[in-house]
């Protein structure tokens, strides 16, 4: 077949460009704070070595040191602190995340292990300011009237990495 408009096989590559290229998933990077598995690893067993022995020991069992929470779970969380943060106007927003304690009566998924939950936090004030010679962390508070996020899995007994 003879192209009677040699222009337009310049046109039928561009478009075929265009195709392969628009449906490649876009690179996204690590966030700057990620860490390698090896320091991960490298953490966790800093945790055992220095606090998880004295944990157990002091309970009397071996308690949960790590949890889990679906991917879908966090994003429909954070859509949701978005959400409510945005009918208070609150920006540069956060989650904490706090180690707790299931209580070792009631309805709790695992009484008397540990667990941890998110909450949301917003920026009050996005420049650091200097107590003494050490200049200090921007200022966030938590959106009380918001809630935690709680009832991951916890690892019982704990996994390793």
């Amino acid at each position: 077949m003879k192209l009677k408009n040699p222009h337009n096989l310049g046109v039928v590559l561009c478009l075929l460009m265009i195709l392969a290229f628009s449906s490649c998933d876009p690179h996204i990077p690590a966030p700057a704070e990620s860490i390698s598995i090896e320091k991960a690893n490298l953490l966790q067993d800093q945790f055992i070595e220095t606090r998880s022995g004295v944990l157990d020991s002091a309970l009397g069992f071996q308690d949960a040191r790590d949890f889990q929470f679906s991917l879908e779970t966090l994003k429909e969380y954070i859509a949701y602190v978005e959400q409510e943060a945005a009918k208070q106007g609150k920006t540069g927003l956060g989650l904490r995340v706090h180690f707790a304690a299931y209580p070792s009566e009631g309805d709790y998924p695992n009484p008397g292990y540990s667990t941890v939950f998110f909450i949301p936090t917003a920026q009050v004030s996005d420049q650091a300011g200097v107590k003494g010679f050490a200049p200090s962390l921007p200022i966030d508070v938590v959106l009380d009237s918001v809630n935690a996020l709680n009832y991951g899995t916890g690892g019982i007994p704990p996994n390793d990495l």
